[in-house]
């Protein structure tokens, strides 16, 4: 094994980190630089992609300077990001407008015209994917029929795309976030079935840049990204996969039957498989993703996850923060809620929260761009430590929703994300899916995943699995205990019953709330 270390970039919806590690797994330095989300209305999601760009150079030189390793010692760098959404690129390679986001709601409709005319079904057995409104497919549709001017000589990329072309000159994608936006599923390409489906004429066909293996070098660190970065010029730079597949990577789903769930700004759940003979389950809904040469994940993906917690914090969070602040000695505002958390019974006296929170809705385990958060079960005897219980709960029951939705058997799942932090989540969650949780030991799945993928590249691991065989450790683990998992059955059923029940209400809703806006307005 050479020596030297690799660098796994993670360019995430808010935060692009930065991360070295050694060939053993290890997170030497890291860096980290936040990126606005602009939201011109509530449906919408944009960020600018110059400043993520500068995010990326300022998580990049911070993690170079933060610590012992040189410049000249970082074997390759790869990157992954945030999934879906649209980011355009001229023919000088300057941004077209804004990025738009995978929690963008402006292409809901044209979604439910999909699931209306059965476009979606027609195109899933081949692509596996179930668009929501922030898929690419969907934007690409509605630039199509909203901005056809700007698709002339255009590119679209994907967020770790427009940091390696920064990086590189290189413009291209790879089958995993291409996935996406239309391509066969079962032989990494793209489909022109799918396109068909969703109506997506050849002038914005052309804007899809070529496919590339994750795997595959795609150029070097240009003479003007090395001088912004700190890195060295000349130094190999890997094609990577979206963040979905990167975090399984890096959580240490590499073989059939590895789950992962990632508690992070999203909920999402992967399942790896090598088998597609039977078809893709659940149908018309998720997605299926190129990961290794000869697997796939099966993914379901909440829209919001970690942010349920933060706006009910940010809200209401006031008493908390002041009690913490008054108990003696120094106790942090997360212990002082997961003792609070701890005291509080479970099934939160009969409170049920949904936490679909984002502006374009909610994409798994069923797809609606309408859908919006509720709590369920309130009176006047609940207080701000049953409602907090039950945002626990609510996301855990949103994880189960995915899981249990996926028809393969998983006894163990490795979690991630900022959720799995927490000893008391982790706790909730075995409860509520009945499995045992595992925390790999580490912060930045994604910029690990990324980074074992660069290995594979430079032939520092022979596979995916030798890279996770090198450099991912499980550090704690949770038991379901059984008595509680048989009372969160009875509220979980109940979770699903009432998100049925409301699917035509949101709508209604939704109707609502844009005629109130205009009167407002």
């Amino acid at each position: 094994m050479p020596d030297g270390y690799i660098l796994g970039l993670d360019a995430g919806t808010s935060v692009v980190k930065a991360a070295i590690f050694d060939l053993h797994g290890n997170e030497l330095n890291r860096g980290a630089r936040s990126v606005p989300i602009t939201n011109p209305e509530p449906h919408l999601a944009e960020e600018d992609m110059n400043e993520v760009w500068v995010a990326a150079t300022e998580a990049i030189s911070q993690a170079l300077t933060g610590g012992s390793v040189r410049a000249d010692e970082i074997l390759g760098v790869c990157a992954t990001g945030q999934g879906d959404g649209s980011w355009l690129i001229d023919g000088n390679g300057k941004p077209i407008g804004p990025a738009l986001l995978w929690t963008d709601g402006r292409a809901g409709e044209i979604v439910d015209a999909w699931n209306t005319d059965g476009s979606i079904t027609r195109q899933f057995d081949v692509s596996g994917t179930g668009p929501y409104a922030g898929t690419t497919a969907a934007l690409l549709r509605w630039r199509q029929d909203n901005q056809a001017e700007l698709l002339d000589g255009a590119t679209n990329l994907w967020c770790k795309d427009w940091i390696e072309y920064n990086l590189t000159g290189d413009a291209s994608t790879d089958p995993s976030d291409a996935s996406l936006s239309g391509i066969d599923a079962r032989n990494r390409t793209y489909s022109d079935q799918v396109f068909e489906a969703f109506g997506i004429n050849d002038k914005t066909r052309a804007t899809l840049p070529k496919l590339r293996n994750p795997t595959e070098q795609c150029g070097t660190v240009t003479k003007h990204a090395a001088g912004v970065t700190g890195l060295r010029e000349g130094t190999p730079v890997f094609k990577g996969q979206m963040d979905i597949t990167a975090s399984s990577l890096g959580v240490g789903v590499a073989r059939p039957g590895d789950c992962m769930a990632v508690v992070g700004t999203a909920g999402i759940v992967t399942v790896a498989t090598n088998d597609l003979s039977t078809g893709f389950q659940p149908p018309d809904v998720g997605w299926v993703i190129p990961h290794s040469p000869d697997t796939w994940i099966r993914a379901l993906g909440m829209s919001n996850c970690t942010p349920n917690l933060d706006w009910y914090l940010r809200e209401f969070g006031e008493p908390f923060r002041l009690e913490a602040f008054a108990q003696p000695g120094e106790v942090g505002l997360f212990d002082f809620l997961d003792a609070g958390i701890k005291a509080t019974p479970v099934g939160s006296a009969g409170l049920i929260f949904h936490g679909y929170l984002a502006p374009g809705g909610e994409r798994a385990p069923f797809i609606k761009p309408s859908a919006r958060g509720m709590f369920n079960g309130i009176t006047g005897s609940h207080t701000r430590w049953h409602l907090l219980r039950a945002v626990y709960e609510g996301v855990a029951y949103g994880i189960r929703d995915c899981l249990d939705s996926i028809p393969t058997q998983v006894d163990t799942v490795r979690m991630a994300g900022g959720g799995a932090n927490s000893a008391v989540w982790a706790q909730i969650f075995a409860d509520v899916l009945g499995r045992r949780i595992i925390i790999p030991a580490g912060t930045e799945f994604g910029a690990k995943g990324a980074a074992i993928v660069g290995g594979v590249g430079l032939g520092v691991f022979d596979s995916y699995e030798s890279g996770v065989d090198a450099t991912v450790n499980i550090v704690r683990e949770y038991e379901p205990d059984r008595a509680k998992t048989d009372i969160y059955d009875d509220f979980f059923a109940i979770y699903r019953d009432l998100r049925i029940s409301t699917l035509s209400s949101w709508d209604k809703l939704q109707a609502a709330t844009r005629k109130a806006a205009a009167y407002n307005g």
